[in-house]
């Protein structure tokens, strides 16, 4: 398994492009259209078949058009919770965020426990409810896509629409915490980690 991380230059979140080593790829978030994502999948000759958002918030969905349309046959995926966010310019902060505003309609709503097929990979989705009403995490072997969930050292905000600091701290602790340590973490924003040392470092536990 192959991941690969691009960090947007104007929402500072960031996308993940994973594959199987044999041309099966999935994306993780799209905060903006990336032309050096896009490159390595022309020069390798990917198949992006999913593009998996973790939550709707604007920084990371301003290049979902645009991925969509440059790879054939990719599915947008998310949250069967997060409907209203992504339908709604105004919950999503789109305009605010990326200068348009942007809605959305997934053409897969997933929930809890649900799994996707990446070729030769598994793709669970963890319902994660506290930074937006239907934020997920994706778990693929010992990869854990926590979008802003979880970061490294800290947690996501909780003061935007559908947002609960009860039910995020839940989420982490009944979620993601249960994942064997070695569990490697890449969030949506800042660096990547694991399991084992948010639960030993991170200073909301």
């Amino acid at each position: 398994m192959n991941i690969r991380t691009f960090t947007g230059a104007f929402s500072g979140a960031n996308s993940y492009l994973t594959d199987d080593g044999a041309k099966n790829a999935f994306i993780v978030d799209a905060g903006e259209y990336d032309s050096r994502l896009a490159k390595v999948v022309k020069d390798e000759g990917l198949k992006v078949e999913w593009l998996i958002l973790t939550h709707g918030h604007g920084d990371h969905i301003g290049g979902v058009d645009l991925y969509l349309n440059e790879f054939e046959g990719c599915k947008l995926v998310a949250g069967e919770d997060e409907r209203q966010m992504l339908s709604d310019p105004d919950k999503n902060y789109s305009a605010a965020i990326t200068g348009r505003p942007i809605s959305l309609e997934a053409q897969l709503w997933v929930k809890d426990g649900d799994e996707l097929k990446a070729g030769s990979l598994t793709l669970r989705i963890i319902s994660t409810p506290g930074h937006s009403p239907g934020g997920i995490c994706i778990l693929t072997g010992d990869a854990l896509f926590s979008g802003d969930t979880l970061f490294t050292g800290s947690i996501g905000r909780t003061d935007l629409f559908g947002g609960s600091m009860d039910a995020l701290l839940a989420s982490v602790r009944t979620k993601l915490f249960v994942l064997p340590d070695e569990t490697r973490l890449y969030p949506g924003h800042m660096g990547s980690g694991t399991i084992g040392g948010e639960k030993r470092n991170n200073p909301f536990f």
